[in-house]
């Protein structure tokens, strides 16, 4: 099976998911790749040994998942159910807002790839 030159990743520069080009890998690191967006021509690295692999049989387990709130903080890998969706989702990615806040990249089993904000601080 040959690997492709493309892969869909989350950009964040132009803060989309689209389809990425593999540049190639960086010198004296390895499981360190450069990526450039099709969309905005903008290059970013990523870490291999943070990409999420999907259960063998694809399914969540909805018995292990963690309520989603945004107040809460979570990892790379970690099943969560959001309960107004009623959608169990494994978090993929980190992501900083514009703004400076942290938000996840959550892929859902009815919504897609959703961008949530975590680890919010009650206004005071």
């Amino acid at each position: 099976m040959s690997r492709t030159k493309y892969s869909e990743r989350l950009c964040g520069y132009c803060n989309k998911t689209t389809r990425m080009e593999l540049l190639g890998g960086m010198q004296n690191a390895e499981n360190k790749v450069w990526f450039r967006c099709t969309r905005c021509h903008h290059s970013s690295l990523f870490d291999m040994n943070l990409e999420v692999q999907a259960p063998a049989d694809g399914k969540l387990d909805a018995t292990t998942a963690t309520q989603y709130s945004p107040q809460m903080s979570f990892k790379i890998g970690e099943s969560i159910f959001h309960t107004e969706w009623n959608d169990l989702g494994k978090v993929m990615s980190k992501v900083r807002t514009s703004d400076g806040s942290n938000a996840i990249v959550v892929s859902f089993e009815k919504q897609g790839q959703r961008t949530l904000i975590e680890n919010l601080k009650p206004e005071v």
